[in-house]
């Protein structure tokens, strides 16, 4: 059973008010709105489930009028400002909403009122994948600037094992690292990544010797041959070159991505992204709550 299907099968009902944004697409709107009906669906034991749409006035009207909409008003709230950003923050905040999805709002200004809004420096996120032929794993950091040191990493790691464990997930941890452990002499920027997953290793290690956890060098694929659940890339860029190949390359799928160490539910999504991409984001922050 695949992360995804165990999301829907291992929750149990719950109060869920989950707030999502719409661009300036109308196009990804109808994606949001189809991804929430899809939602609602599979949730089908719980009646407690209030899906908002955040957007400004002439993207809320084109929503208003499609009768996919109309059979599920019930469920599915419009929300009309001109600032949806920080409206649907501010709901989060006054806990009107107990999750936020980013949607389809551009990720500059979200990203910038995140930090603002919870006085952080850096943003870290744990995406959940698919390879093309089916395997589901969380990974990251996805971000460039994310959990590029020994430190950000071990915190990132930290954060992560939290989230596995409100999942009740048991984590099977993959540290990569710039190449194999007899490349360490080619190139000393590829010797320190190799260092650094070694030191990470026995970090956690240390902590709790029974945790799954290892160093797989360079070898992606023998981590995904090993059935880890988490894997951990060198860096952010190196990550984020990863994400885009398998997703816009390589005929794998993402399912959205949680913001770490955060006090509040909130998933990011690409402001295009497609809608099982949608969907899944709303399965996590379902299993969250």
């Amino acid at each position: 059973m695949g992360i995804i299907e165990n999301l829907i099968t291992s929750t149990e009902d719950k109060v869920a008010n989950i707030g999502i944004g719409l661009g300036e697409s109308g196009f990804h709107n109808n994606k949001i709105l189809f991804a929430s009906i899809k939602f609602l669906n599979a949730i089908t034991k719980n009646t407690f489930i209030k899906i908002s749409l955040f957007g400004k006035d002439e993207f809320i009207n084109d929503i208003s009028t499609n009768s996919s909409y109309q059979k599920y008003n019930e469920n599915i709230f419009l929300v009309n400002s001109q600032e949806p950003e920080i409206e649907l923050l501010n709901s989060l905040e006054k806990y009107e909403i107990n999750a936020a999805i980013r949607g389809s709002f551009h990720s500059s200004k979200f990203l910038n009122l995140i930090k603002e809004k919870f006085k952080l420096s850096y943003l870290n996120r744990l995406a959940l994948l698919e390879t093309f032929n089916g395997y589901q794993y969380f990974y990251g950091p996805v971000g460039i600037d994310e959990s590029n040191n020994y430190e950000s990493k071990i915190n990132y790691i930290s954060n992560s094992l939290n989230q596995f464990h409100c999942l009740r997930i048991s984590p099977k941890v993959s540290v990569l690292s710039g190449g194999r452990k007899d490349d360490s002499e080619r190139d000393e920027k590829v010797k320190e990544t190799i260092q650094e997953a070694e030191r990470i290793v026995k970090y956690f290690k240390d902590i709790d010797s029974n945790i799954e956890i290892t160093h797989d060098e360079i070898c992606i694929e023998k981590a995904i041959e090993k059935k880890s659940n988490l894997i951990i890339a060198p860096d952010g860029i190196s990550g984020n070159l990863a994400y885009r190949t398998l997703v816009h390359l390589g005929g794998g799928k993402a399912y959205g991505a949680i913001y770490l160490g955060l006090d509040k539910i909130i998933i990011d999504t690409s402001r295009v992204g497609k809608l099982d991409e949608i969907y899944g984001a709303f399965l996590l922050a379902y299993a969250l709550l």
